[in-house]
């Protein structure tokens, strides 16, 4: 049952999902309040609270050390539409890499033969917009909900129910939050924590941990082998780069086979389908080098596939790495010798500059400038002719809001490139 009006709520963390989760509970009347972790009554607001409504980015421990109730914004834009029978089948996204243009590619395809889906979450758009929604045009229907689901808002479910679940890949990340890869899988993992005989779990079967994870399951389980890649389709005209988004294609195929969709109108959708900002997005420039925007990379795995996905042929591969410190992972020594294969110089920036300077000096010609702008600015006193890839490795929160953000800076600077004065 949901009923919330004889509870204390509070929405802890004013982020793109509180402040959707506040406004909807504004919207149904519940006695809420929202705050951030450094308000400085904090303490006294947790102790008169029934239930928190957590962001993704705090971790739960802030709340654990008091008897409180915790949902993230998925649980109470689930409790909300299951309590006025507003939800459709959900297919959930999750994996270290490749979320947001597996569910933007989907949710693309699900669109283009006549189906209506809301697509959100961890791709930007709070699955509370869909309650918000319904609240103000209750006739406002979709055929299926489509999620992209980060580990953080995974940890906070309860009741949230996925009727497919889709699980790409798993690499070590989020080193600060997580102390090993397998605690870091057990929060990916709880995407099955409600799904029944009836539901379906799409996995990669080359992962150990994740095929360990899926054996024990109850739901219908297709494994799919990314090494030997087997797609019936025409991909003359498919318009992402590297083997990568092969391989989120055909978790996508997988998936609308499951909801028998016209061929024809996949095959439209593999053809047109231009790619996600900020997710190896080419960028033009007045320039003769190629320019490309992958500012979503936040770990080293995301980096390397960046790498082996530029056709550079015989031009040279520029290389911008560097943002703030993990915890965990953050050592580029691993996977150097990969990158020297590929990469003919690299460019360091951010908070991570100094502490992988002092892994490269002399194995690798190298700069640090700090900043994108003096980065650029750098290339185009080269007289650049070759590849340019901002693929950072890590989080963007020492110099930027978000990945976003991060990458609008990059873009801008790069397609304004003439007009950089010189340092």
């Amino acid at each position: 049952m949901f009923d919330l009006k004889n509870k204390n709520v509070l929405v802890l963390g004013l982020g793109v999902s509180g402040n959707s989760a506040l406004k909807l509970l504004q919207l149904l009347g519940v006695n809420v309040s929202g705050r951030n972790t450094n308000d400085p009554d904090i303490a006294l607001i947790l102790d008169q609270a029934d239930l928190v409504i957590l962001s993704p980015g705090i971790p739960r421990e802030i709340v654990l050390k008091q008897d409180i109730e915790i949902w993230g914004e998925i649980e109470l834009a689930y409790r909300y539409l299951e309590s006025n029978n507003a939800l459709k089948p959900i297919i959930g996204i999750t994996g270290t890499n490749g979320k947001t243009t597996t569910t933007t590619f989907l949710g693309e395809m699900l669109v283009t033969s006549g189906k209506k889906a809301f697509i959100g979450g961890n791709i930007g758009i709070p699955f509370c917009e869909m309650a918000i929604e319904h609240f103000t045009n209750s006739t406002i229907n979709y055929d299926y909900i489509l999620l992209e689901l980060s580990s953080f808002q995974l940890e906070s479910i309860e009741r949230f129910h996925v009727n497919i679940a889709i699980l790409l890949n798993l690499y070590q990340n989020h080193g600060e939050r997580y102390q090993t890869i397998e605690d870091y899988g057990r929060s990916k993992f709880f995407i099955s924590k409600n799904m029944t005989e009836s539901d379906l779990i799409i996995y990669p079967e080359n992962f150990p941990l994740i095929k360990e994870w899926v054996m024990t399951q109850k739901p219908r389980k297709i494994a799919i082998d990314i090494d030997n890649l087997e797609i019936s389709f025409d991909l003359s005209k498919f318009k992402l780069p590297g083997i990568h988004n092969k391989i989120n294609l055909l978790f996508i195929l997988h998936t609308v086979f499951e909801l028998k969709l016209n061929k024809l109108d996949i095959q439209k959708s593999i053809d047109t389908f231009c790619g996600v900002h900020h997710r190896i997005e080419f960028i033009e420039t007045s320039q003769n080098f190629k320019s490309y925007n992958d500012a979503k990379s936040t770990n080293w795995d995301a980096t390397l596939t960046a790498v082996k996905a530029m056709d550079k042929k015989s031009k040279k591969l520029f290389l911008i790495i560097g943002g703030k410190k993990r915890g965990h992972g953050d050592s580029i020594l691993p996977i150097l010798e990969i990158l020297l294969k590929s990469v003919d110089r690299i460019y360091l920036i951010g908070e991570m500059s100094d502490e992988i300077e002092a892994e490269i000096q002399s194995k690798v010609d190298y700069k640090k400038l700090v900043t994108l702008k003096e980065t650029i600015q750098d290339i185009k006193r080269e007289h650049f002719d070759g590849v340019l890839l901002f693929s950072p490795g890590f989080p963007s929160f020492d110099q930027y809001l978000n990945y976003e953000k991060r990458g609008e800076d990059f873009v801008r600077l790069v397609k304004n490139i003439e007009q950089l004065n010189e340092y």
